[in-house]
């Protein structure tokens, strides 16, 4: 139930996962054209279209779970448990689609360590532990299927945070520090 429906997942995540990469490059391009309102005027726009078009597709998927699952096994079981996968995370493909989206604003930044980090820590540090754990003292599937939004959850608040808080967005200031270093040599 968990491989048919993380294929059909990996097919449609693959469209607002895309956003992220999409955003990466556009923010990397326009910051090195010195095109500062381009880079806040598209990422605000690349947020909302990912988010969007995560939150459309986690709909159609939570709509037609079982049948979509059921091209893979149509065991009444694996549709079962499949759906009930997918009617648990597909709608939080949103909180997936903003992660993906701030972590390609923030390398196509150049800070990209700072995704790396957020991304170790919470979708494998973080959910391993809560896997481990929770299943320890609830042993049901369900809880290895809430792991991923609580984490995606999770990811998007840390990324969130530092999208408004961290030094990545101050284009200016950091441009002219450079000027600056570049003159003193």
């Amino acid at each position: 139930a968990m491989t048919a429906g993380n294929k059909i997942s990996f097919i449609f995540s693959a469209a607002f996962e895309s956003m992220g990469t999409t955003m990466a490059t556009y923010c990397s391009q326009n910051l090195g054209a010195k095109q500062y309102d381009r880079v806040k005027k598209g990422t605000a726009f690349g947020l909302v279209s990912g988010v969007a078009l995560a939150e459309l597709i986690g709909i159609v998927f939570v709509i037609f779970a079982p049948s979509l699952i059921a091209m893979f096994n149509s065991s009444p079981e694996v549709v079962a448990f499949g759906a009930m996968q997918a009617r648990t995370e597909a709608l939080f493909y949103c909180v997936l689609s903003l992660s993906h989206c701030m972590a390609g604003i923030i390398r196509g930044a150049g800070k990209t360590t700072v995704p790396m980090l957020i991304m170790l820590i919470c979708w494998c540090v973080i959910r391993v532990a809560y896997i481990t754990i929770t299943v320890h003292f609830i042993p049901d599937i369900r809880v290895v299927f809430w792991g991923y939004p609580i984490t995606w959850m999770l990811s998007a608040v840390c990324f969130t945070l530092y999208y408004f808080k961290g030094d990545w967005h101050n284009f200016e200031r950091l441009d002219a520090r450079r000027n600056a270093a570049a003159n003193r040599n």
